[in-house]
């Protein structure tokens, strides 16, 4: 009896300790600080790196201090099309980029940032991601590069500005266009232009000095936050090249995985006040950027109806030869035109 009543207290005592290590434990955890860099495509001072800053201060705020991210620009680390393998690496633990800037590693990941003409609207990609497979397609990507794909934040429609004049799909024959990559490339080339690859740091140098005629680059306000129009004379705006365009924000995945469950929970949760403030802000600033520049005397050219209509013939034409590309590239484009069509975008 008195042996049984011993193994009791034994048992409880055990279990008062065990109890104890566990809130201990979780307290350690509820108050410890995460303290990671994050580099961005954009150029600090930007639309798109101000909407950033100002996010990861929301960020760091509803989690009581415990996600204290540190942001930079466009290579201040690493050069934006390292930025992955960087990422991977554990070389700093956050990213926000265009995923366009990762097709030589995988193609689907160009067809993640834009299909051009295809998208009609950031509200079909946002449908898209989270409720017809994109996110799932996404984190199954970028999980192969050791990241974790928290989600996406997007603008609307670029621009293009040059120093020709582009009235009609035809002005794109024999110029040379800065672009991101990917799809982008292809359908320019199919237009006749040269593309060039750079990062969005080298714009106003690559404009200014005649390396190319014209640049694509996200929206219409950080073009004219990095000064594009001093080295231009014309923006083509809306242009037809990319009706949306996607940024990611990743995550080293071990870093991830060290999150606690309700950090994870949040940043999900804050990927959807990064992705509106992103694109609001971006358009309400791109309104105010294309009335300056036409002050400043930039001539604002769109192309005609039936221009449009081709461009989106041609867009279909790269995207379904873009398939063969990569079993992923295949699963990825196949899944939005299967949205597409249902929604009767396309046929």
């Amino acid at each position: 009896m008195k042996y049984a009543k011993a193994v009791k207290c034994m048992i409880v005592a055990i279990s008062f300790i065990a109890l104890c290590g566990f809130i201990s434990t979780s307290a350690v955890a509820a108050d410890k600080v995460y303290k990671w860099r994050a580099q961005t495509y954009a150029v600090p001072g930007s639309v798109g790196y101000k909407a950033l800053e100002t996010s990861l201060k929301d960020l760091k705020a509803a989690s009581n201090g415990r996600l204290d991210i540190k942001l930079y620009g466009v290579g201040s680390l690493v050069g934006p099309f390292e930025q992955l393998d960087a990422m991977g690496m554990g070389i700093f633990e956050c990213g926000f980029n265009a995923p366009a800037y990762y097709a030589g590693k995988d193609p689907a990941f160009a067809a993640l940032f834009s299909l051009m003409s295809i998208w009609e609207s950031t509200s079909d990609v946002k449908i898209w991601s989270y409720y017809f497979g994109g996110l799932e397609l996404a984190r199954e990507l970028y999980g192969k590069y050791k990241v974790h794909y928290v989600g996406p934040a997007l603008v609307g429609a670029e621009p293009i500005m040059s120093k020709v004049p582009l009235k009609q799909l035809s002005d794109f024959n024999g110029i040379k266009i800065r672009t991101a990559g990917g799809l982008t490339s292809e359908l320019f080339k199919k237009l006749g232009a040269s593309p060039v690859k750079m990062g969005g740091g080298e714009l106003y140098t690559g404009l200014d000095t005649g390396v190319v005629d014209a640049a694509e680059f996200v929206s219409l306000a950080e073009n004219h936050d990095i000064g594009l129009q001093e080295v231009t004379e014309y923006v083509l705006y809306p242009s037809f090249h990319g009706n949306t365009a996607t940024c990611d924000f990743t995550v080293n995945q071990k870093a991830w995985n060290k999150l606690p469950d309700d950090l994870k929970a949040l940043m999900e949760s804050w990927v959807f006040e990064l992705d509106a403030r992103f694109d609001y802000q971006s358009a309400a600033e791109s309104a105010r950027a294309l009335q300056k520049m036409k002050k400043k005397g930039l001539v604002h050219t769109q192309l005609s109806s039936e221009d449009m209509a081709k461009a989106r013939q041609i867009s279909l034409d790269v995207a379904n030869e873009w398939k063969k590309k990569s079993p992923m590239s295949a699963k990825v484009i196949d899944s939005i035109l299967d949205y597409l069509k249902l929604t009767g975008s396309i046929k």
